[in-house]
């Protein structure tokens, strides 16, 4: 598959980036591409289907365990600052500027944003500020312009109250489903058993479509905000 040098994942919460890209992630790795995650909201909170609340701490750890499983780096912008399902409440100005400082530290080749399709106001709020924060700024103005921006889908497509925006780009996942399974078990708090959106079956399912429309076994899917097919930058 095609490697990026540099990847930025923006993940609103700890285990979007494992359900909308874990298989991308665990394939750029093992090509050999330098992969960061960029957490907004980690905070303890009690969850649907878990008896007690979860800390802050196992939030961390359950964290760790998943860098450990992919491979990737990460940062938390907010960490243990109950912000989780509360993002749209940040000015956007302060997000963007956040996103805008990453993009140009980390120069990324290709960055990874949650759709815009989604009923989450976390997403929609992180959507919209690294929406604007990869505006296209030429390099010499001061501004990274990162050469490829796509969008990754969740397993809760399902709930929409407008028809889903179609998806033009793949990633063959095959010989890393497992890898974005174990990723999934690595989230203790999250994972959940069948017919829950975050189950190891419904994250497997979408992985079957998605491949069944290139041919493949198991694919995640992506919207294209920007390819730049050919770039002299670095």
């Amino acid at each position: 598959m095609r490697r990026f040098d540099r990847v930025l994942v923006i993940s609103p919460h700890a285990d979007d980036e494992v359900l909308g890209c874990g298989g991308l992630i665990a394939a750029q790795v093992e090509a050999g591409a330098e992969v960061h995650v960029l957490y907004l909201a980690v905070d303890g909170m009690r969850h649907y289907g878990l008896d007690g609340a979860t800390s802050y701490r196992q939030r961390l750890e359950e964290i760790e365990a998943v860098r450990a499983t992919l491979g990737f780096s990460y940062d938390i912008a907010y960490g243990d600052m109950d912000l989780t399902e509360r993002l749209d409440t940040l000015p956007r100005r302060e997000l963007v500027d956040l996103f805008e400082r990453t993009l140009n530290e980390r120069r990324p080749n290709l960055l990874l944003l949650p759709s815009f399709a989604d009923y989450d106001q976390d997403h929609l709020a992180v959507f919209g500020a690294g929406f604007a924060a990869a505006r296209p700024i030429a390099q010499q103005f001061g501004k990274w312009l990162v050469p490829t921006v796509l969008l990754y889908e969740m397993s809760k497509i399902q709930w929409a109250a407008e028809p889903m925006p179609r998806s033009t780009a793949f990633c063959d996942i095959s010989p890393h489903i497992e890898r974005k399974l174990e990723a999934l078990r690595g989230y203790k708090s999250q994972h959940r058993p069948s017919p829950h959106i975050r189950s190891e079956e419904s994250v497997t399912a979408l992985a079957t479509l998605r491949g069944a429309e290139i041919g493949v076994t198991h694919a995640e899917a992506f919207g294209v905000l920007r390819e730049v097919l050919s770039t002299t930058t670095d």
